[in-house]
């Protein structure tokens, strides 16, 4: 192992990115701020403005070592903008920061403004440079004396004008008051609230900028008074309050073609180009009518609630004075449509971490206005050719084909009182789906689906999904000896394949705390639950009576019957200065078969491994417990479970722009409720499942232009409870060749 450890300490020392840096000239490694003592109020959100403060930062650093520093330092200068080496030179890799490039004076004095601002006057800020080789780090200290504290607010003047009335009417709304430390960007975020406010009352003309904190530190004691108020050169028409006049909206405006006609719908004037759209589905979206007070508020949740659709290009509300009429205003709403009927295509190539590779493609149809009231139809086909690469399978092929049509209707059918937050469309889903797989030689399965699932918002951190009808049907129309066989000795994953008429609902809940892109931590919860011939066994124990020794059949097939609970948890956090964060996830899923079945449907049943579960392992080859499949390739059935306990944890950073990096480890594995004598240790047991769970750890690539993200993750195994108890931790089984040491997942968007 010399050579590897040989090799370890040659890539670390330069990756250390100092190629360029001298003792002279030293690079800027690392800084920090600190207090003499901490300020009396929000401590931790004024470190994190302090910091901020610094500019530019040090490289990013992973455990001592800056790969983008080393990146652009090995490449030689590119003799154009563009290609293979200015892309690794400067978008990839990123130059040093060197100590003389910071300004050092004006980040001390920003540091004693910024304190000012939240009412530390008298605060004064020092810095020490403190070299080690060529590496400096900055240390600054922050001495912040007595804070200045609001005595007395007032807002507006409630014996004044209708706006100063209306101003002095929201002063409860203010979060702070008398006591409260002065906080200048506090108070000026509430200078735009409360101006926000007034605009959703009419006063369309009004800004921020026209109100004005006016302080009184006269008052003496470290102590002032606050006055918010309109500046006195604010126009008349800033002091208006406007209403709504005409309100019109051009439902499919063409840039060519003139208006076809013009139908009034509910005091809306609409405007016909293409006949795209029934009138009363784009009114409704319309949240002001003639004679109301103008809304900001309302404004912009019209905005949003169409462009929710889904089928518009651009949408704009404009607002314009009556020529005719003093502090009146016309409405106009444009719908810029997207082209009504499309084709689509997708290549793709897909590399499964089960050593299965191979292309695939998608071809469809999209009609985003199929009954005039803005649905969006999709039919599209698929298809999908595999073979493994590696093992001792290699050569197996496989293939995929399938149809799906798909109905998008932006409102709720059927069941009117499920409400959506009005910035967003409510949705009705109908689907229906054919398959085939084909593993050749070994086993083939069609399956057939519909589905009809309702989808809204409760707010804008809160999500319903409800599926009413979940309809599948699975046949595993050809099986090869050897496949026979094998089923023949697992009854239970018979059993599972046997039963594989599906009739059900679900539904899901998901409830984020993320309040704003700024937020340091938060949580984002989701419940999900769904069940299987539940409805159906009522009705027929309700007219046939007692169940037969075979079970219920429907057209011929024993339908399955089940329950299954998916509980889910994330939390992120920010670390540090930058945008760093910390993702974590935990799960705990269980499915239940009871009354017409004895088991849970195949592809009801959970699974670990793959590219968004334990990516140290191959898709679907983890558990269940400590089973040990007899087939090595995995190609007869997947590795499926009951229970399944999953959690996962990843440093999420930034390498150089749209260039992330990760670090991560997942644990977990699935186990099953029954004891199966074919499948030994796959049952779930309180005392052992502990030492049962799978480990692994891994390095990711992500490219992330906040557009699609393409992320390429590198995984080692480190238990493996499929191993004898007392031999499952395999850090000193590594081979010679590295490759065989991992296992790599390329995929599109993050795992969780």
């Amino acid at each position: 192992m010399s050579w590897m450890l040989a090799s370890v300490l040659l890539l670390a020392t330069a990756c250390r990115g100092l190629k360029q840096a001298s003792e002279e000239r030293p690079l800027f490694s690392e800084y920090t701020v600190q207090w003499t003592s901490p300020p009396e109020d929000d401590a931790k959100s004024a470190l994190r403005e302090l910091e901020s403060v610094v500019t530019p930062v040090p490289n990013n650093s992973v455990f001592g070592m800056r790969p983008t520093v080393a990146l652009h330092n090995m490449m030689r200068e590119p003799k154009a903008p563009k290609g293979l080496r200015h892309l690794l030179k400067y978008r990839i890799g990123n130059a040093g920061v060197f100590l003389d490039q910071v300004p050092l004076e004006d980040i001390t004095r920003a540091l004693e403004n910024r304190m000012n601002n939240r009412g530390y006057f008298d605060a004064d800020a020092r810095y020490e440079v403190v070299r080690k080789g060529k590496q400096a780090t900055v240390n600054w200290t922050v001495t912040l004396g007595p804070v200045h504290r609001i005595r007395t607010i007032r807002v507006g003047d409630p014996n004044g004008s209708s706006v100063d009335s209306a101003l002095a009417a929201l002063r409860n709304q203010l979060p702070f008051g008398p006591g409260a430390p002065y906080h200048l960007d506090r108070l000026t975020t509430e200078r735009r609230n409360l101006a926000d406010r007034l605009r959703d009352q009419g006063w369309f003309r009004l800004r921020a900028d026209d109100l004005v904190w006016v302080a009184d530190t006269t008052v003496g004691d470290r102590s002032l008074d606050l006055h918010l108020r309109l500046k006195p050169n604010t126009s008349a028409a800033k002091r208006a309050a406007y209403t709504i006049g005409t309100v019109t909206v051009h439902g499919d405006r063409d840039d060519v073609l003139p208006p076809s006609d013009t139908v009034q719908v509910d005091g809306v004037t609409y405007v016909n180009y293409l006949g795209m759209y029934r009138p009363g589905i784009i009114a409704r979206g319309v949240f002001f009518r003639p004679g109301d007070k103008y809304s900001l508020r309302r404004a912009d949740i019209t905005q949003r609630h169409l462009n929710s659709f889904g089928v518009f290009r651009n949408v704009f509300v404009n607002f314009t004075d009556d020529s005719l009429r003093q502090h009146v205003l016309d409405a106009e709403v444009v719908l810029l449509p997207q082209q009504r009927f499309s084709l689509f295509s997708e290549l793709n190539a897909i590399s499964k971490s089960n050593n299965f590779a191979g292309p695939g493609i998608k071809v469809g149809f999209r009609d985003r206005d199929l009954f005039r009231g803005a649905e969006q139809f999709t039919i599209d086909l698929n298809g999908r050719f595999e073979t493994q690469i590696a093992g001792a399978g290699k050569g197996t092929n496989a293939y995929e084909i399938g149809v799906r049509t798909g109905l998008s209707v932006p409102r709720i059918l059927l069941f009117p009182f499920l409400r959506s937050a009005r910035s967003s469309v409510p949705r009705t889903n109908i689907e229906m789906g054919y398959g085939l797989f084909r593993r050749i030689n070994l086993y083939g399965l069609e399956s057939a689906t519909t589905g009809l699932n309702y989808m809204w918002r409760e707010d804008r951190r809160t999500w319903h999904e409800w599926r009413l009808l979940d309809v599948s049907y699975n046949n595993l129309y050809y099986t090869s000896p050897e496949f026979d066989a094998f089923l023949d000795a697992t009854p239970a994953i018979r059993r599972s394949f046997e039963e594989q008429f599906i009739i059900g609902m679900g539904y899901t809940w998901t409830r984020s705390t993320q309040r704003n892109n700024n937020q340091r931590s938060w949580l984002v919860v989701t419940l999900g639950a769904d069940e299987g011939g539940n409805l159906t066994n009522a009705a027929y124990r309700a007219f046939t009576g007692e169940r037969p020794e075979t079970g219920y059949t429907l057209f011929g097939e024993r339908f399955s019957q089940f329950v299954r609970f998916r509980p889910e948890l994330r939390l992120y956090q920010r670390l540090g200065k930058g945008n760093d964060v910390l993702a974590f996830r935990v799960l705990a899923n269980a499915a239940f078969a009871y009354g017409n079945s004895t088991t849970v449907p195949f592809v009801k049943q959970f699974f670990s491994g793959g590219t968004n579960s334990l990516r140290g392992f191959p898709a679907r080859s983890v558990g269940p417990g400590s089973y040990v499949s007899q087939d090595i390739n995995n190609l007869l059935i997947d590795q499926v479970g009951d229970l399944r306990f999953e959690t996962n944890l990843e440093y999420r950073f930034t390498m150089s722009g749209m260039f992330k990096g990760a670090l991560f480890a997942d644990a977990g594995n699935v186990w099953l409720l029954n004891d199966d004598p074919q499948r030994p240790g796959g049952q779930f047991q309180a005392s052992s499942f502990l030492r049962e769970i799978a480990f692994d750890a891994g390095f990711g690539l992500r490219i992330d232009p906040e557009v699609i993200v393409i992320r390429l993750d590198l995984a080692a195994p480190l238990h493996r409870p499929d191993l004898p108890d007392g031999d499952r931790w395999v850090f000193n089984d590594l081979d010679r060749r590295w490759s065989r040491n991992f296992i790599v997942n390329i995929a599109i968007g993050y795992p969780f």
